[in-house]
């Protein structure tokens, strides 16, 4: 449960956000921004709890926020925040959960990233990753579907480190999304271009999706949005195989492969389903074709023969135990699942 403003907290917050003292009234002052007007009360009024509660809902109407939001933000002290929102209406239990998995995923890929221009020894490093995540806290919007990520405590480096990363890399991969540049080259791992693809839901339903970046008051910085419109957002496979074909280790190995039609087996876990135009499952694995490792854990779509396979797809899924998915591969992303060769690993799948 998140405290009550102070009076002193309330005035900061507006003064960082723009907003304007005017005229004295009554026991308070009038403060504006814009077409709206709060009223600050006086730190001796009797009603001031309600008063202040009808000054957080003015601000929350401002700002097209919760009223939680904005008192977290009030008394958090002023730390930095990142916002996701989705689409315009309902989202569904599958795209909700991928989307949370790949934002906190994308948080630990960029705290981890500045952690090791700044942090030497490894162990120290994932020491202040993981308190990073301890101190991170999450709040639903009520907008849309969509969530608040606070992260850490006020001042805190790595958090506001990790922000202005996740930051470069959303106008990065929305731009080549857009085609406003060509090609992500080197600059972005093709495992973060997926991070990208999950929040938008691109394997399943593209859905247009926004980050907000707002920063903390101690260390002001213009608040900014990067947003991805559905369109974009279809393009993301796209773009994660021209990632993947930029990557090193991938490429070189990829390139010594056969084409399309090879033997192929891949092991890891079901992360979506799909019954459009045949029953489909995507595990998130290590690839293997012709017997050569394609080195990395990626997205590949395996194109199921039966319902029964289907079912065991899907327990394999609600369980979270490991598959293997052997077949032909198309040379792209899809995998033709041979007669009885999908089967669970890890588990009965039942």
């Amino acid at each position: 449960m998140v405290a009550a403003p102070r009076l002193d907290e309330v005035i900061g917050y507006l003064q960082a956000q723009g907003w304007t003292p005017q005229v004295q009234w009554r026991n308070g002052r009038i403060w504006s921004h814009g077409e709206f007007d709060v009223l600050v009360p006086d730190g001796e009024v009797v009603d001031l709890t309600a008063r202040m509660r009808a000054l957080v809902r003015c601000v929350a109407d401002s700002e097209q926020r919760s009223t939680e939001v904005v008192v977290r933000d009030i008394v958090s002290g002023g730390v930095d925040i990142v916002g996701y929102r989705a689409g315009d209406g309902e989202v569904s239990l599958e795209a909700g959960t991928t989307a949370l998995a790949a934002l906190r995923s994308l948080l630990v890929t960029c705290a981890y990233q500045v952690a090791s221009s700044e942090i030497r020894m490894s162990s120290m490093r994932e020491r202040a990753v993981a308190e990073l995540l301890d101190d991170t806290t999450l709040l639903p919007r009520r907008d849309a579907f969509g969530f608040d990520v606070f992260l850490a405590g006020p001042g805190s480096r790595l958090g506001r480190g990790s922000a202005i990363r996740m930051l470069d890399i959303a106008a990065t991969v929305r731009g080549a999304a857009q085609g406003e540049r060509f090609g992500i080259a080197h600059e972005i791992r093709y495992d973060t271009v997926e991070l990208f693809s999950a929040l938008g839901s691109a394997e399943r339903d593209p859905m247009q999706f926004e980050l907000n970046f707002r920063w903390s008051r101690q260390v002001p910085r213009p608040d900014v949005a990067v947003e991805f419109s559905s369109t974009a957002v279809a393009r993301l496979p796209g773009l994660f195989d021209e990632a993947m074909a930029s990557s090193p280790l991938p490429t070189a190995r990829l390139e010594a492969l056969p084409g399309p039609e090879s033997p192929a087996v891949v092991e890891g876990v079901v992360v979506g389903l799909d019954n459009d135009g045949g029953p489909k499952a995507i595990v998130r694995g290590v690839l293997v074709v012709d017997e050569t490792s394609t080195g990395r854990r990626r997205r590949v779509t395996v194109r199921l023969r039966t319902a029964d396979e289907y079912t065991k797809a899907i327990a394999a899924h609600s369980s979270g135990a490991s598959v293997r998915a052997t077949g032909t591969f198309d040379g792209r992303r899809d995998l033709q699942v041979s007669e009885n060769g999908f089967t669970v690993i890890e588990g009965d799948g039942s």
